[in-house]
């Protein structure tokens, strides 16, 4: 069965990409591993966007100056929807994931996500 809320999906992706995106421009998070996360998770919303035929230019990026909500119900409810178990970044290794396995990077994009909003 198909996840329905997938545009409300999309949206928490989007904001959570703005959110990192925000976070790579602060003086004091200005590394490179920030900034290739950032990398992941905008392919990530792109691949979802085109093969769910959603229009990207719908959504509303928030200013700098303003306070970006994001809401992770969605996120959370597609995690549980597609029974989808995190990475455990702490003990990791390079052998659990597969770079050609889409559910494996979903799943080490996902975990990112999940880490960067907690």
């Amino acid at each position: 069965m198909a996840y329905d809320k997938m545009n409300e999906y999309i949206d928490t992706i989007f904001q959570v990409y703005i959110m990192v995106v925000n976070m790579t421009r602060d003086s004091t998070n200005k590394n490179s591993k920030l900034k290739y996360i950032s990398l992941v998770i905008y392919n990530y919303l792109i691949k979802l966007a085109k093969d769910n035929e959603f229009d990207l230019t719908k959504l509303n990026s928030t200013a700098n100056n303003e306070k970006l909500y994001i809401n992770l119900v969605p996120f959370f409810e597609y995690i549980a929807h597609n029974n989808i178990e995190l990475y455990d970044f702490s003990k990791i290794e390079e052998s659990d994931m597969d770079v050609n396995d889409a559910a494996d990077v979903e799943r080490f994009v996902l975990s990112h996500i999940y880490y960067l909003t907690q």
